[in-house]
């Protein structure tokens, strides 16, 4: 599954991340408005109308608070602990979806908290760690997270529109909106050295720019958000995995249990008959878009392509 394929590059990012500068707020900046101008040039497109106002909601939920609070945590707590709190997004996406009327299974609320605990024994070492502002901004982060991901399945795309525009617009909305705050707290850009340039044009070409199309690709083209945010577990398994090829880590026997319980919950959250689809369903079809009172509205983007040339 191309979706799955968006966390799995995800993971590769915290290989790249140890050799940038000690400026998450600018490596963000870095990381973010070039994936949306590389995405943007393949398929370029403006929004219209009330899509301009989602794109900044979005950008700021998926990308600007998303890197924001995650750059807040990791220099308060330890990756590990961050990452695990921010997993937590899986179990948070369930609730989003009930409060908009959206019938789940009793398996869409188990099999998330079987990949936390699996992220847990992938990525948590001892030590205590009673950092409040680093937990709120890791919780923070999963909960923005979890919203994001559940209003991008639920305003989908028009179907004029690839939606590689629009996970374009996004990266360029929540982009814009960090360089001012990386301004303000880390100062003037760093300057690169040659590999920092390199590990930051893989984190944003191959880690952003191509991890969210997948990703968000997936949410667009009927992906249930509950399921989407069960396969970002799968972004520590891969960090893990490439640690134990490439840095000559140990794998211990919690943190093989760990894959296994990520891997179960992928599987254990899949539902019978379509039961998590539910009658309250209030998403389109095909990738229209459905409103909050389940009509479905007009295409409102305008582009150079008004082709939907989505990828089987």
């Amino acid at each position: 599954m191309s979706t799955a394929a968006g966390p799995a590059l995800f993971g590769t990012a915290f290989l790249a991340i140890e050799h940038l500068p000690a400026t998450p707020l600018w490596n963000a900046v870095f990381r973010v408005l070039p994936a949306g101008l590389v995405l943007i040039a393949f398929r370029p497109a403006l929004p219209h109308g009330v899509w301009w106002l989602r794109m900044v909601v979005l950008g700021v939920l998926n990308f600007a608070a998303f890197f924001g609070c995650q750059a807040v945590a990791a220099h308060r707590l330890p990756g590990g602990v961050v990452s695990t709190i921010a997993a937590a997004q899986c179990v948070v996406v369930p609730l989003v979806v009930l409060t908009f009327g959206q019938r789940l299974g009793a398996r869409q609320f188990t099999a998330p908290v079987l990949g936390l605990i699996g992220v847990g024994l992938l990525v948590l070492r001892g030590g205590l760690w009673t950092d409040t502002t680093g937990i709120v901004a890791a919780a923070a982060l999963a909960l923005l997270s979890a919203t994001g991901m559940v209003l991008t399945r639920r305003w989908g795309v028009p179907a004029s529109v690839h939606p590689l525009s629009a996970v374009a617009w996004q990266m360029l909305a929540g982009g814009l909106i960090l360089v001012p705050l990386a301004g303000a707290f880390e100062g003037v850009p760093p300057s690169l050295t040659l590999s920092q340039l390199a590990a930051t044009a893989w984190l944003s070409i191959p880690a952003t720019a191509l991890a969210f199309a997948l990703f968000f690709g997936g949410l667009y083209r009927g992906v249930e958000s509950t399921t989407a945010s069960r396969l970002m577990l799968l972004g520590p398994v891969v960090a893990v995995a490439l640690g134990w090829v490439f840095a000559a880590e140990r794998l211990t026997v919690l943190q093989l249990a760990g894959v296994l319980l990520v891997l179960a919950a992928q599987f254990g959250g899949l539902e019978r008959g379509g039961a998590a689809n539910g009658s309250a369903r209030t998403e389109g079809e095909h990738g229209s878009l459905a409103d909050v009172d389940g009509q479905v509205r007009p295409p409102v983007f305008v582009g150079s392509d008004a082709r939907l040339d989505r990828a089987e």
